[in-house]
């Protein structure tokens, strides 16, 4: 309970464009408004889990049938698993009010590129020189325009749930009635927080940012994952011959809760996050209380990064830490 916050310093500049001047929940730091944010969060992604289920299978299958309809005709893997994990996370925020899969493919195309230009040095150097935004700067005008799609997608989403669902969907339109989003949804829960619910409603940018957040959070990280596991198994055709009878061997189609019965997939997926962290450094975390970590104290107010990929491969605790044994 030591490390909850994030460093409470003013974002970067690059960082305050993306996140809104820091009211999303990776660079926000540990005021009430985003712990309020957070609660929100956590109790929507509770009560929409109960999609989760039908909804990775459906989803699971569409993307094995783009798969197969490229034949043997070359692909990029990462750009398939970028659209449907996209496509799985819009439909759990979303549900019935999922955009078109047109508009959600560049969405996702939107997402993948604010990324790669937000990491570059010419962007980046806005953190330690802010004058610098004086001079011309092809990156940033490209990080603004990308923000602006960005945003545009996900107002039009929040939009499109408070004017309430269409009339074929069961909704109505009459005397300005509006009715309520689908609850089981995260933008539905979150957008039916009343003033009952613990801080209250919140506000529209920390709404606007959590869906960013959910999106942003789970899209890259999760295709990345699926992206290194494939070349991990492209290279080992015996370990998939044994995941396949693992799944094979399953009483029924295995669901997101039938991990503890299928130890080898388990296995395989907890290597490849052990291997290819999503990212080599954890997020910064700001200690609030006294407390010590590895023996040594740390005092309220320091910032700590920890190094995952270090961790992961430590050669005192993995006897070949480079190597994918699952």
């Amino acid at each position: 309970g030591g490390f909850l916050g994030v460093p409470d310093s003013p974002c970067p500049t690059p960082g305050s464009l993306v996140s809104r001047g820091g009211r999303d929940l990776a660079l926000g730091g540990p005021c009430p408004g985003w712990r309020r944010q957070r609660g929100a969060v956590r109790g929507a992604l509770a009560r929409a889990g109960g999609r989760l289920g039908p909804l990775l299978w459906l989803q699971g299958r569409e993307l094995c049938e783009e798969l197969r309809s490229h034949g043997e005709a070359p692909l990029d893997p990462f750009e398939v698993f970028t659209f449907h994990t996209c496509s799985t996370i819009a439909r759990l925020l979303f549900g019935d009010l999922v955009p078109p899969p047109g508009e959600l493919r560049a969405f996702s195309r939107c997402l993948g590129e604010l990324l790669q230009v937000w990491g570059r040095s010419s962007v980046r150097a806005l953190d330690l020189l802010p004058l610098l935004r004086a001079l011309p700067n092809p990156g940033l005008r490209k990080l603004l325009q990308l923000v602006q799609h960005r945003d545009t997608f996900v107002e039009a989403q929040i939009q499109r749930h408070q004017v309430g669902r269409p009339r074929e969907l069961g909704g109505s339109q009459e005397s300005g009635a509006c009715p309520s989003p689908p609850p089981d949804t995260v933008l539905g829960a979150l957008l039916g927080r009343n003033s009952g619910a613990r801080g209250g409603p919140l506000s529209p940018p920390r709404l606007h940012m959590a869906l960013v957040d959910l999106f942003i959070g789970g899209t890259e990280t999760t295709a990345a994952a699926l992206g290194w596991a494939v070349a991990f198994l492209l290279h080992r055709p015996e370990l998939q011959a044994r995941l396949r009878a693992e799944l094979e061997g399953a009483q029924g189609p295995p669901g997101p809760g039938d991990m503890g019965r299928l130890p080898l997939l388990q296995a395989t997926v907890s290597e490849t996050l052990r291997l290819r962290p999503p990212a080599p450094l954890a997020l910064p975390h700001c200690a609030l209380h006294h407390t010590s970590l590895g023996g040594l104290p740390v005092v309220p107010g320091t910032v700590l990064v920890p190094n995952l990929l270090a961790a992961q491969q430590d050669p005192d605790i993995w006897q070949h830490p480079e190597v994918f044994l699952p």
